[in-house]
């Protein structure tokens, strides 16, 4: 049984879709129109069995429990209560949870916890950490799991306040290296992440 929220008005969303956004007019897949609510508030991302809820860049505010979401996406937990924009409330359900229990990576592949920034490689924690470029790094190769990420897109995720044109190759090849490496040493065994010549990254997350 999947997750699902519930609002107090009485109506229920099943989190089938792998990204849900909730704002006040379409697109967006939950829509209130009230006017503290921006047009694409927030939204919620599946990543394997785990749900996170992230800001949209909203103008009021996206909260958790009473606590803001800023920057990374927050992972939601069975019965946590989610707050648009101070307005409007919702309650996060997910049995699958209650029954299974945490689990803390998976057998097979790269599996991350953005909230706690943590590394699983087939079961086996990263440690210690990774530094902020290389999680960086990855969480953008997670997150389109199986598709090409050009240089470009690289360089605007990990440098985001630098000129495009000032981040060398050697600086990027580097990460690209080091990345790798640390993900080698917890898995001698396999390269997840695969490198295309002229092209750029793609993780092979299982």
């Amino acid at each position: 049984m999947t997750a699902w929220l519930t609002a107090p008005d009485g109506r229920r969303w099943t989190l089938e879709p792998a990204r849900l956004v909730i704002g006040r007019e379409a697109p967006a897949d939950i829509v209130y129109d009230l006017p503290q609510i921006s047009r694409q508030h927030a939204q919620i991302t599946r990543i394997e069995r785990g749900f996170y809820l992230g800001d949209l860049g909203s103008r009021n505010g996206t909260f958790i429990n009473g606590a803001p979401v800023a920057g990374e996406a927050r992972r939601l937990q069975d019965g946590d209560q989610i707050v648009i924009a101070g307005v409007l409330t919702f309650l996060f359900h997910d049995p699958g949870e209650t029954v299974e229990g945490p689990r803390l990576g998976k057998l097979e592949g790269v599996w991350l916890d953005l909230t706690a920034r943590a590394v699983w490689v087939d079961a086996r924690p990263i440690e210690p950490e990774l530094s902020a470029a290389q999680f960086t790094l990855l969480a953008l190769l997670y997150e389109r799991v199986g598709q090409v990420i050009t240089r470009d897109e690289i360089v605007r995720a990990v440098w985001p306040d630098a000129d495009p044109a000032g981040v060398s190759e050697e600086a990027i090849d580097g990460l690209i290296k080091r990345l790798r490496a640390r993900l080698r040493s917890a898995q001698p065994g396999r390269e997840y992440i695969e490198v295309l010549r002229g092209q750029g990254l793609r993780l092979n997350a299982g």
